[in-house]
């Protein structure tokens, strides 16, 4: 991370001196885009785990989520590994938003 942010600044530092750059600019829309794309992979993969506890217990995963974090439905091993994969997925659909600048 560290290393990372040293190359964001210096990058920073260098369109704050010299303006913006269409290859910079076009390289890190397509490197965001990029990412992005992995991000709905990986959200969509998770889905699919969240449509098959959906059908069997017939409610939608945010509905569950709720029920779960109040206690309601217990601990049943489905039950945990429901609340993963839905967290799981939630974070995702925030970092995509945040790289997406719709957050």
């Amino acid at each position: 991370m560290p290393e990372t942010m040293e190359k964001i600044k210096a990058l920073e530092k260098f369109l704050s001196k010299h303006g913006d750059d269409g290859y910079i600019s076009n390289t890190l829309t397509k490197m965001l885009e990029y990412k992005i794309q992995q991000y709905d992979q990986d959200i969509a993969v998770l889905q699919e785990d969240l449509r098959e506890f959906e059908k069997r217990y017939a409610m939608t995963s945010a509905e569950f989520f709720a029920k779960f974090q109040k206690g309601s439905l217990g601990d049943e091993m489905d039950f945990i590994e429901w609340a993963a994969l839905y967290q799981m997925r939630q974070n995702l659909f925030e970092k995509k938003e945040e790289l997406a600048g719709t957050k």
